[in-house]
């Protein structure tokens, strides 16, 4: 019994396993490795991230280090004016040449990056060959293993001056300094074109100085140190991720490239078409060569990689912080805290977030805050039965009746439009009468309401008007905060009621600015770009040439009996912004969003006049002042 039980089982061993089992253990093989696949997949990813981030800390650290040693932060590049015959350098396309260091460079000693530091050649251009070796040289202190597109095949080719010669190459890098969320522009605001939140350009051609600077915490040229910041550590963005760009030819993500879009994030703020953090609207970022980017791989597929670019502008001059992350992008702050901003994030918040100039006490309840010195909204009672008359107020203010009705608020101008999806043209019923200064705030009203007691607030006053004529006083009061405006109306309630006039002061609502703008009516404004021959109307929104601020009353008065609802000063509204806020707002007297971080600036009927690219140049924080901005105001009774 016992050889034929051995004998079996050898005989079975001789088998083998069988063709089930073999099936079995591969479906048993095949179940791990899907469960495994996406578990390892995921601990990649978490593990990229966890570098993207640890670099960014690394990076503000170093930043920190800087400001210990030189008792400033780094400029965000340093620009040179030797090698060139315009100082006008944000328009040159000499990239090689004018650029010098970067604060990439800059830290370099203070983040263990020593021995290359030595090897940049700092008084020469970064173009030059003495820095070839340095600038191919990666870094992995600037790189983000998630960036698939950083990588040995594509570094950035930049063809220079001098075509014959072969094209300089670039190590790519995946973090840019916060230059800021203002508007790239540099001229000063007007009358066509108040350019709420912009930079500032200070060029002297004694000394070939060039200096630019945005609200950011880094400009060209241009230092900053931590006491200068009016923004929290904890709320003001130092450092945030950049793509690599997705062909040789993009100049986006280059490590030691002092550029806008290589290694500085720069006027993507809600006054251009480039708000937020993944911005994948077709005309986003302003690039050098873009339109190269265009033909060499098309359109569609710079969106279809989150990479546009408009094609038209040949120079960088806007861009925002990109990443591969799904969903959003890692970004420093001062504090030398790392979080992750999704692309949803309020287009308001991304803003104020980049800016040194923010007051602190924005944040104190993130994500959104009201501010204290908040004006109360319009009224909803109703007060048809309570006939209104035109007057006059104890400091010379005119005001006129403004019937009830409806209209289509946000309709574009003719031959202007379309109006962009999420700002679509929309129902709006005033349901009441309601009392509007005739005229804007002049200079001598808001002296006798404020009293001169403020002298930065004359000065500022002073610097916007900068007329000693005896028409002065009737100009409109421009240089004034939104926070101002609404204390001159709580001040002038108070006034008026110490007088025995039971009447309430605030500023209008957008949508009531709007309707008094339209004059009621529903029919598209026929706006034309440049000022025709012999024109009287004032208008100015939008139309070249600008016209001078003029005092109030200048020009002929519109339907409702208002003077300068297309022209000379632009005006605060009671509103916050939201760039969304037409797609949800309600039909009957829309109040604006119950919170926000920057309010509404109008200056003609519709909110994108003159503005192709549909872009929200005038709108403000609360607490910055605009030369071109004044306002009026509205007026009720107390019941």
């Amino acid at each position: 019994m016992m050889r034929i039980n051995s004998r079996k089982r050898i005989d079975s061993l001789r088998r083998g396993i069988t063709l089930t089992e073999i099936l079995v253990l591969l479906i048993i093989v095949s179940g791990l490795a899907s469960i495994a696949i996406p578990v390892l997949s995921r601990l990649r990813e978490s593990a990229r991230q966890t570098q993207c981030q640890a670099n960014l800390k690394q990076l503000t650290t170093a930043l920190h280090n800087y400001h210990d040693v030189h008792r400033s932060l780094p400029p965000a590049a340093l620009w040179s004016t030797a090698a060139t015959t315009s100082l006008l350098l944000h328009e040159s396309k000499q990239v090689d040449v004018i650029s010098m260091q970067n604060w990439v460079q800059l830290i370099l000693p203070h983040a263990g990056y020593e021995q290359l530091a030595q090897t940049f050649h700092n008084e020469k251009p970064i173009g030059s060959p003495a820095n070839q070796v340095a600038r191919t040289t990666s870094v992995p202190l600037m790189t983000c293993p998630v960036d698939d597109f950083h990588r040995a095949d594509n570094y950035y080719s930049l063809q220079s001056g001098h075509s014959t010669q072969p094209p300089l190459l670039f190590a790519r890098g995946n973090y840019g300094i916060n230059g800021g969320s203002h508007n790239y522009q540099t001229e000063a605001p007007s009358t066509a074109k108040p350019i709420g939140d912009g930079a500032i350009c200070t060029i002297d051609p004694e000394t070939r100085s060039y200096r630019m600077e945005g609200n950011g915490i880094a400009g060209i040229n241009a230092s900053f140190n931590f006491d200068e910041f009016k923004n929290g550590t904890g709320t003001l963005i130092a450092l945030e991720e950049l793509r690599a760009g997705i062909d040789p030819l993009d100049p986006r993500g280059v490590w030691s490239l002092g550029q806008i879009g290589g290694s500085i994030t720069w006027g993507h703020g809600v006054g251009s078409d480039n708000y937020a953090p993944n911005h994948n609207w077709v005309r986003a970022d302003d690039i050098l060569g873009c339109q190269s980017l265009h033909e060499t791989l098309g359109t569609e597929r710079l969106t279809a990689l989150g990479m546009p670019c408009v094609d038209y502008v040949d120079r960088n001059q806007q861009a925002t912080s990109r990443s591969r992350h799904p969903g959003g992008v890692y970004v420093s702050f001062i504090d030398g805290s790392v979080r992750f901003l999704s692309n949803d994030i309020d287009p308001g918040l991304w803003h104020v977030m980049h800016s040194r100039e923010t007051p602190p006490e924005v944040f104190e309840a993130l994500p959104l805050h009201q501010p204290e010195n908040s004006q109360s909204p319009a009224q909803e009672t109703n007060t048809s039965q309570q006939v209104l008359r035109p007057f006059t107020n104890s400091v010379g203010m005119r005001f006129v009746v403004i019937p009830a009705g409806e209209f289509q608020m946000g309709l574009p101008d003719f031959g202007n439009g379309p109006a962009p999806q999420e700002v679509p043209a929309h129902p709006v019923k005033i349901p009441n009468s309601f009392w509007m200064g005739q005229c804007e705030v002049t200079n001598e009203q808001f002296s006798k309401v404020m009293l001169p007691t403020d002298k930065d607030l004359l000065s500022r006053q002073h610097e916007a008007t900068s007329v000693t004529t005896e028409n002065s006083l009737q100009l409109p009061v421009t240089n004034i905060t939104w926070n101002e405006a609404v204390a001159f109306c709580q001040k002038l309630t108070e006034t008026e009621q110490a007088l025995g006039h039971q009447r309430r002061y605030r500023l209008p609502t957008e949508a009531e600015w709007e309707y008094c703008s339209r004059e009621g009516n529903s029919v598209p404004y026929r706006w034309a770009p440049n000022r025709q021959q012999g024109d009287v109307s004032g208008e100015s929104a939008g139309i070249l040439p600008a016209l001078p601020i003029s005092p109030v009353g200048s020009f002929p008065e519109n339907r409702f009996g208002l003077h300068d609802m297309r022209g000379n000063a632009w005006e605060w509204t009671a509103d916050w912004y939201a760039r969304d806020y037409y797609s949800r707002s309600p039909e009957l007297n829309p109040q604006g969003p119950p919170t926000g971080y920057l309010k509404v600036v109008r200056g003609s009927d519709w909110r994108f006049v003159g503005e192709p690219c549909h872009i929200d140049y005038p709108m403000l924080p609360p607490w910055k002042s605009n030369p071109v901005v004044g306002f009026r105001v509205v007026c009720e009774p107390i019941r």
